[in-house]
């Protein structure tokens, strides 16, 4: 498979090129927050949610303390099996999985400072769901756009190794 740092280079140049092709192929009036949003997805996508995040690499090590988040699906997740390396659905997922994470974090930290204040029970009512609603509802462009760019991260990623091991069997 390509090294990490070839991947890393892949994204990259596949953001930069993803606005130009976006905006030849829309009819639409452009909008560079879009865009933005195109690119930034794209680059958090193939930097922070790759498909390698199932193995001890440097994509799991980029998330410093934050990188317990993501042990559990380490731990169950086959590496290049369906749920890693789908092209649609394991970025979705990754998402997912990451929105998840980060809501049980807030509630166990709200509820500790509730109980440790003397407040009571009480935990964030809001689930990551209501937040994607909330999200698509304020801005449905920039949300598509968004998952647009973590879906073609993800597929430039698998792209590269499916051409790679290609190659690789042709020799």
């Amino acid at each position: 498979m390509p090294s990490g740092k070839v991947h890393d280079r892949i994204t990259a140049i596949g953001a930069g090129l993803a606005v130009p092709v976006w905006w030849y192929l829309t009819p639409a009036p452009q909008d560079w927050k879009i865009a933005a949003t195109l690119v930034v997805a794209t680059l958090f996508s193939g930097w922070m949610l790759s498909p390698d995040l199932d193995l001890d690499s440097s994509i799991y090590r980029r998330w410093g303390p934050l990188r317990f988040l993501w042990y559990p699906y380490q731990k169950f997740v086959p590496h290049r099996s369906w749920v890693s390396h789908s092209w649609l659905l394991s970025p979705l997922m990754r998402v997912g999985y990451l929105m998840g994470m980060v809501w049980l974090l807030a509630w166990a930290v709200l509820w500790g400072i509730r109980q440790a204040s003397g407040l009571g029970p009480g935990a964030p009512e809001r689930t990551p769901w209501d937040l994607c609603q909330d999200i698509y509802a304020h801005n449905p462009r920039a949300t598509i756009m968004a998952l647009v760019g973590l879906i073609f991260g993800t597929a430039l990623h698998t792209g590269a190794d499916t051409i790679y091991s290609f190659m690789k069997r042709r020799r």
